[in-house]
């Protein structure tokens, strides 16, 4: 279940934990993406492991996009396609990634 959170308590908790929270966060939405949306295409624990090879937060940033369209469209929302943003995103700051992406939860929640 998609989960309604500030954005800025994630980025601060991000920061102050170095780094755990935003592990936490991650995991907990790759999961809530992937039940929601069903527009995954791999499992959740293989998409959090490879968050430890960089490589993670450019299929996190895939895979959300895909799934946050999918519940869009299933909530009768049009499509906003920002995956090349997201990708810009996840290879410079992941953390502003962390971010747009909490944001577009919200406004799906």
């Amino acid at each position: 279940m998609l989960q309604n959170r500030s954005v800025a308590t994630v980025i601060i908790l991000s920061l102050v934990t170095c780094g755990i929270y935003a592990l936490y966060w991650t995991y907990v939405t790759i999961n809530a993406l992937d039940q929601e949306g069903q527009s995954s295409n791999m499992p959740a624990i293989v998409q959090f492991l490879l968050l430890f090879f960089y490589v993670g937060y450019i299929l996190f940033a895939i895979n959300a996009n895909n799934n946050l369209n999918a519940i869009r469209a299933k909530k009768g929302y049009p499509a906003k396609d920002q995956m090349v943003l997201y990708l810009i995103l996840s290879v410079v700051c992941p953390i502003a990634l962390v971010a747009l992406v909490q944001n577009d939860i919200n406004e799906l929640a």
